[in-house]
């Protein structure tokens, strides 16, 4: 596998992770209240957000995101959030284009099976989309957000110019104090998502163990789930140790058990491979023990090299667990 197709899997691989965490309701209502800055984001209940289960492909463009879309009432009227997940390193200066195209599609799917929308009366509307780009790239993302502003001579001209004006959610962009003053599950995601090295990263865990230990069962549980993914990215090796913790936990996250992971990772990499027969011995076990954490695994959705990388377990082998469960 090349470098360019190693970026791609590695950005489809954080991009389902997102979207993992974003196809449960509390979170995206979560996301919106903790940063979109608007008076309407108040009046959204979760009974009234309904996951729209289809993805738009666009012919024009070479699909590297993941996209959710939720049908959601505001003031007793359906409005459509068009939820983009840009995982990538650089900022794409034709995204209000793009956006444009999806919320034409998102109507044509509407109109096509929705009676109440598509029906041809005087009373005729669409419902409004609201687009809305989550980026984590570390590159500032300084593309027009405005569609009019892609537009030759757009100034020449007034209200006869299409246009509309997509929100950005920047991760990289937030300070560790606002996402730690936050306390929640999307603030925690961005903090450790904007984590590179490992020093940095088991920092930050450590720093949001007593938030983890107070987020509702559900939260904290698919929180684990994404901290072991993107542990299974920037740190394989120690991916093990993290979904040991999230089983062990059930539904209880000890923070003193949580501290003793984050504790041996930053031990291990502290004596580089010394403690390695001791500790990984008792962590990884035998080809059984191997077996029944990858199955776990498997069932938690982790993309198969991330189960690779933290058990040691083949990808032939993995794909046999896999029809197994």
């Amino acid at each position: 596998m090349d470098s360019t197709e190693n970026k791609e899997r590695l950005y489809q691989q954080h991009d389902s992770s997102y979207r993992f965490l974003l196809s449960n309701k509390k979170i995206f209502i979560e996301l919106l209240r903790s940063f979109i800055a608007r008076d309407w984001v108040n009046n959204i209940e979760e009974d009234h957000v309904e996951e729209i289960s289809h993805t738009f492909v666009l012919q024009d463009f070479k699909r590297k995101e993941a996209d959710l879309i939720y049908r959601v009432q505001v003031n007793e009227q359906d409005v459509i959030f068009y939820l983009l997940l840009e995982m990538q390193s650089t900022v794409d200066f034709r995204m209000a284009y793009r956006l444009l195209l999806y919320q034409v599609e998102v109507w044509r799917y509407l109109l096509q099976n929705d009676e109440q929308i598509a029906a041809n009366r005087k009373t005729f509307r669409l419902p409004p989309i609201i687009p809305i780009v989550l980026y984590n790239g570390k590159q500032k993302w300084h593309a027009q957000r405005q569609v009019r502003q892609l537009l030759v001579n757009e100034q020449l001209f007034t209200s006869e110019l299409l246009n509309f004006e997509y929100i950005l959610i920047d991760v990289a962009r937030y300070s560790e104090e606002d996402l730690l003053m936050m306390s929640n599950t999307i603030a925690s995601v961005f903090l450790l998502d904007q984590a590179e090295e490992k020093e940095q990263l088991t920092n930050r865990l450590r720093k949001l163990v007593r938030i983890i230990s107070k987020l509702p069962e559900d939260n904290q549980q698919k929180l684990l789930t994404w901290i072991a993914n993107i542990i299974g990215r920037k740190l394989p090796d120690d991916a093990f140790k993290i979904v040991q913790f999230i089983h062990s936990a059930k539904g209880d996250v000890s923070i003193m058990g949580l501290e003793k992971v984050i504790s041996d990772i930053k031990l291990e990499g502290k004596q580089e491979g010394k403690l390695e027969g001791k500790l990984e011995g008792k962590l990884e076990g035998t080809q059984e023990t191997k077996e029944i954490i990858a199955t776990r695994m498997v069932r938690l959705g982790l993309d198969d090299h991330v189960i690779a990388a933290a058990t040691g377990l083949s990808m032939e082998e993995i794909k046999r667990l896999q029809q197994l469960s």
